[in-house]
């Protein structure tokens, strides 16, 4: 059953769109909304300036309301995302009306540089933290791939700015102000894009809604690059194709909200297995070192260098690729420790870290009580079954003492068939009760290869009421045990010895 298949749309509050509150219908809304974008991007060259004005606004309001279907069906706890895109496209829309208004209304040459770029930029940033919302939800069990595709992304922006767009923008005496935005929009697009792309290629599944925000993004940055190259600063008039591509993202857009998908889009993606070889280290080190490369070519070239781009990216990058590392060395230095500190069989803590929370517990002059626990009859057990019938056995043992304890008691895999139980701060009669929650858990017969399997256990119990260290108390508890097994009867049950 898939996330989307598991919201209980018939217990969702009914409002004022009370139809969309129910399990979303086929594919009849997407086409119908695809069909007339589709249209309306075709025909859109052969308009008039006043008709394209009218073409591109139903277009791009039409995205508002696409949107907003998504945002209903997706569960109150995961909308965050889908709340910037809205207020993105609010804002986008805003800025295209404005943008509209100083053109035709005002007579103006372009609405750069009014409230028009106002807009876009507050859409601009509604955007970047929708996607970068979508990309911490998804990716959260992924980040060191998502920060490899942003650096890796980025030094790509970085080449396609250097290369490209700088030196046209100089050429046309394009504004400093206009250079740095468009450069600070590439870069940020290309890093989105670049962990979006990530989430795709590490889906198990086809999320359409992922798709259709990978082309959202595509298209932008191809838009902001198309029109810093044939767009004269100041100038209104452009090529009816850089409005297209614009209109395009639009509708990816538009299309992502509708999908039913972006339920599951919401929803935390696979986990890769994440290994920094020898390979990737490598591919990181192409990366940060591609923005001093750029550099060092256009010096050589004869070009421009642009210094404060080159330590920009540097300073951006770099803190990545030393974050990417250090991730992976943490990660590794924490499952060493989890090796080092519990059992592989029952994840219960081994024999070296119960010694480390008893001596703790009797440093701290707090009482405690330690229960040395031995199975009987496992033997006969592990010659039936074999050892995978032996582990089975010995898990269920670990489930069943980790259920009879309170919360911040220690039960231990102390080595072979031993468990040994820490209580701090517990009394001799709640130890005692203790011991009864233990036998009656033994009662029950286990479960080996689907055959029941009983099973007893000779347990030695002790309190810390004498001067000694960690090892006397349990060297006590081993030997109060040993007094349990030898008075134990013949059949199967549990046992206890106190010492």
């Amino acid at each position: 059953m898939s996330v989307f298949d598991g919201v209980d749309w018939e217990a969702r509050p009914m409002g004022r769109y009370r139809g969309l509150h129910s399990v979303p219908g086929g594919l009849g809304l997407s086409l119908a909304y695809l069909t007339l974008c589709l249209a309306g991007i075709a025909v859109y060259p052969y308009l008039s300036d006043a008709q394209r004005m009218v073409d591109y606004l139903v277009l791009s309001f039409a995205t508002v309301p696409a949107v907003v279907v998504g945002l209903i069906r997706t569960p109150a706890d995961s909308r965050k995302p889908m709340w910037f895109l809205l207020a993105a496209l609010v804002s986008f829309n805003a800025g295209n009306v404005a943008w509209y208004w100083y053109v035709f209304a005002m007579q103006l040459p372009s609405g750069d540089g009014t409230i028009a770029a106002v807009f876009a930029a507050l859409a601009q940033v509604f955007m970047f933290s929708g996607a970068i919302t979508i990309v911490a939800r998804r990716g959260r069990d992924d980040v060191g791939g998502l920060i490899d595709s942003t650096i890796v992304a980025m030094a790509v922006g970085g080449v396609i700015w250097s290369f490209l767009l700088l030196p046209h923008l100089r050429e046309v005496a394009a504004a400093q102000v206009s250079q740095i935005a468009t450069c600070v929009t590439v870069f940020m697009l290309t890093g989105i894009f670049g962990c979006l792309t990530r989430l795709l290629l590490t889906a198990r599944e086809f999320i359409s809604a992922l798709w259709f925000l990978v082309a959202a993004m595509g298209l932008s940055l191809a838009g902001v690059i198309t029109v810093a190259l044939v767009v004269v600063p100041g100038s209104g008039s452009r090529p009816a194709y850089t409005d297209m591509i614009y209109l395009a993202g639009y509708t990816a857009v538009g299309l992502c909200g509708l999908a039913r998908s972006v339920v599951r889009l919401l929803q935390p993606g696979p986990a890769p297995k994440d290994d920094l070889s020898k390979g990737r280290l490598v591919f990181l080190g192409l990366a940060l070192c591609a923005m001093p490369a750029v550099g060092g070519a256009s010096e050589l070239s004869g070009r421009d260098v642009d210094t404060a781009l080159l330590a920009v990216s540097t300073a951006a990058v770099t803190p990545l690729v030393m974050l990417r590392i250090w991730g992976v060395w943490s990660e590794r230095m924490r499952v060493l420790r989890y090796q080092a500190s519990f059992d592989p069989l029952t994840n219960l803590p081994n024999r070296h870290e119960f010694a480390n929370r008893l001596d703790a517990a009797l440093a701290g002059g707090r009482p405690v009580v330690v229960l040395f626990c031995d199975l009987d009859g496992f033997k006969a057990v592990n010659d039936r079954y074999g050892h995978p019938g032996g582990d089975q056995l010995l898990v269920q043992v670990a489930e069943r003492l980790a259920r009879c304890l309170r919360p911040g008691d220690t039960v231990s895999r102390f080595g072979g068939d031993e468990f040994v139980v820490l209580c701090v701060d517990m009394e001799r009669y709640d130890a005692t009760e203790l011991c009864l929650r233990i036998e009656t858990a033994f009662r029950e017969p286990f479960a080996v290869d689907a055959e029941p399997v009983v099973i007893g256990a000779s347990i030695g119990m002790v309190c810390n009421d004498r001067a000694e260290n960690g090892e006397q108390l349990i060297q006590r508890a081993d030997a109060a045990m040993y007094r349990a097994k030898q008075e134990r009867q013949q059949v199967p049950g549990v046992r206890t010895s106190v010492a």
